[in-house]
Parts: C-alpha cells; structure tokens; sequence
C-alpha cells in the first residue's frame, strides 16, 4: 500500500444554483437533439425506420448500461480516492468491448438487422467511454465543461444523421453517423476536457489510497450491485418497446417512440438535478449533517413533483395536438390515442423524476445494493403489465406498462431510502 499526501489550496467551485444551469443547459440541449434526430428519421424516413433506430436503441442501452456497471457514480461518490482514475478508464472501455460483443451475439441469436443495431450500439459504446470522463469532471463540479461536452455530442448527431439519411436514404447510413458523432466527441471533448484534472487531487481527500494488488476486483465489488442495477432499469424501460415491436411490429414501435422522445426533456430536467445533487449529497454525507442531507433532498423531491404535475397537465391538454403538429397525423392517432399515450408517458416521466433524487440520495449514501433488489422488483413488474396491457391496449397498453413500472420503482425506492436514513 502506497501514500501520497497532497496540500491543496482552497479551489473556488462553482455555486449549486449555476452548476444546475449548466447541467440543465447541456442535458436539455442533448436531449433536443435527440428529440430532432426522431424528428429528422420521421421526415426524412418513415415510421418502420423510427421503430428500426428504436430497436437499436432498445437493444443496445441496457447492454451498455449494464457494461458501464455505473462506474461514473462509484467514482463521483468515491469517498477516499481509493481507485486511480485510470482504473476507473480501464475497466470502462474492458466493459464497452465486452457490451458490443454481447450486441453482436443478440443480433446472431435473434436475426435481426445486424448495421442498425451494431452501429446504434457502437455509439452508446463510444458515448459511455466518454461518460467516465465526464464523471471525473462532476466529481470536480465541471459542469461547464459537461455542458459543452453533451451539446457537441448532440449537435453532430444530428448534423450528420440527417446529412447521411438525406444523401442515403438509408436508416443504417443514418446509424453510422450518430456513432461517428459520439466518436469525435469522446476524442476532441470528453477525453481533453478531463485532461485538467487527470493529475490533480480532489479538495475533498486528504488521502489518496491506491492498492495495487487486488484494485481491480475491488472496484468491481463495489460497482457490480449498481451497475447490475442501472442495466435492469435500462432493461424495464425497453420491455414495453419489445413487446410492441414483437406484437404490432416496427411501426406501432415507432409511434410509441416518437412520443417517448417527446418527453425526454423531463428526463433531461430530472436527470439534471440529480447529476447536480449527487456530488453535494455525498459531501453531506461525508463532511455535513444529517439534517443538510435530508433537508436538501426533501426540497428537490418538492420541486421535481410540482414541475412534474405542470408537465402532465399540459401534455394532457396540447398532447394530441403537438404530436401532429411535430411528426405528422399518423403519430397522432385516431381520437386523440396519441394524446392519451403522451399524457401516461409524461405521468411515467414524472414518477422517474421522483426516482432520479431517491437514487442521487442512495447513491451519496452508498446503498447500492438494495438500488439492485428493487430494480428487479421493478422489471419483473414492467414484464407483467407489457404481458398484460400490450396485447389488449396496444400502444396506450405499452405507455400504461411503462407507468406502472415508474410508480412500483418510486415507491420502493422511497422506502429503501427511508430505510437508510
């Protein structure tokens, strides 16, 4: 075992209120962009091919999730620097090859497309090697440099997804261009960005302990239960999806993914907050109070349900409307369907909001293994109610599944968190 002190002098950081701006302003702006990739499949293509890039999507998330075994987490939260941040990198891009090998063996198993779904899944591989550098940046409250990391990643996806399906028409051209763009953006932002803090200690650790012998299947102890975790959350998200595309096919997949996207930018609000709060929980857990902790997570907790009942309220109102006004008739559906799918997602969306803070208050804790126990609770009741919703709802069933799913994983994470504190 080998020591290394450091004196540091004090680092002014950034305040929590303009850290939130920036994480707000870089995951809404990536969730945008997003959004107009869909936008750009559904004009330039039809609504198969936005049920082909959803598929890739469906397949190629939770693998990768799963592979990133939330690495970024365990080393934001890391509380005595125990793990060299080179560690954290190895095992992350060991984990990405790893995730495209088990995307290849799915596509072989099951006869799929193999270009969309590879190349979909290469640039989630590419974006979550980005996705450790960017945790060292939270660790360091550089939300700035997040910020701007998410809107290159999101900008030339776009630019180069409808440049490559409108020269093509090819939805697998179009695959290719969001893996490219998440490729510069790993090599020309991610990676240098990080470079500033790659040798430099964090204010908070007095100590930096690194093991030689054993490190490696230590941090993969201590990341497996919320790695575990976060690919089965990714996985009950998707359930629904399957469902649809094996019951009703690609096209009904792609309704239901066009509305999806739609409320992604609650996602991105929630997500957001939690990414903010994550690294300020943890000091409170290491160096503050009982009583900060608490306090600030009951206030986010306020704030996230009254924004989320905003959201719900009006998608309920100008639901159908928007959908045919962004996508076409077709997504809008006979009788206002469209409206009623996007007004269930939106409640869905919302009760993940709440999950976003449980698991930001979790996580500062380090209880990561009741996040994997609930999680498969969780899962298991996204299977049931896709089983028992798609076949009879269709579209509306799949939404349905998807809140139900919400609602049992916010409930148990309250009490898991409650538990702990």
């Amino acid at each position: 075992m080998t020591t290394t002190r450091h004196r540091t002098s004090p680092v002014r950081r950034p305040s929590f209120t303009g850290n939130l701006a920036w994480s707000m302003a870089g995951n809404g702006g990536y969730a945008l962009c997003q959004w107009f990739v869909l936008v750009v499949v559904a004009r330039l293509g039809t609504p198969a091919m936005v049920g082909d890039y959803a598929l890739g999507l469906a397949i190629g998330a939770p693998v990768v999730l799963l592979a990133n075994l939330s690495l970024r987490t365990v080393l934001v939260t890391d509380p005595n620097g125990e793990h060299p941040f080179r560690r954290y990198l190895s095992v992350r891009l060991v984990g990405m090859g790893v995730a495209m090998g088990v995307i290849s063996a799915i596509v072989i198993a099951f006869g799929l497309s193999p270009a969309v779904v590879l190349l979909v899944g290469a640039a989630k591989a590419f974006d979550g090697i980005g996705d450790i550098y960017l945790g060292l940046l939270q660790r360091h409250h550089d939300q700035r440099s997040i910020a701007a990391a998410q809107l290159v990643n999101g900008g030339l996806t776009v630019a180069l997804v409808a440049a490559l399906l409108w020269g093509t028409s090819s939805i697998a051209w179009a695959a290719a261009g969001s893996a490219a763009a998440s490729a510069l953006t790993w090599l020309m932002c991610c990676a240098p960005f990080a470079g500033r803090f790659r040798n430099r200690p964090d204010p908070r650790v007095r100590q930096h302990t690194h093991r030689a012998a054993g490190g490696v299947a230590e941090l993969l102890w201590t990341a497996l239960p919320l790695g575990l975790a976060s690919g089965l959350s990714s996985l009950t998200v998707n359930v629904p999806r399957y469902a649809l595309e094996h019951r009703l096919g690609a096209t009904a997949l792609g309704v239901f993914a066009a509305a999806g996207y739609l409320v992604l930018t609650g996602n991105v609000f929630f997500s957001a907050i939690a990414q903010t709060l994550l690294p300020r929980l943890t000091e409170l857990r290491v160096h503050g109070t009982p009583a900060g902790f608490r306090g600030l997570l009951w206030q986010s907790l306020l704030g996230v349900g009254v924004a989320g009942g905003l959201g719900v309220w009006a998608a309920w109102l100008f639901g159908s409307e928007i959908l045919r006004r962004l996508y076409g008739e077709q997504y809008a559906g006979a009788s206002g369907q469209g409206g009623r799918v996007l007004t269930v997602l939106t409640l869905a969306t919302v009760l993940g909001g709440l999950c976003f803070v449980l698991d930001a208050g979790l996580s500062a804790a380090r209880r990561f293994t009741g996040q994997l126990a609930v999680n498969a609770a969780v899962l298991l009741a996204a299977g049931l109610g896709a089983l028992l919703l798609v076949p009879r709802y269709g579209v509306l069933g799949a939404a349905w599944a998807t809140a139900v799913a919400a609602l049992v994983h916010c409930a148990l994470k309250w009490e898991v968190l409650r538990r702990a504190l």
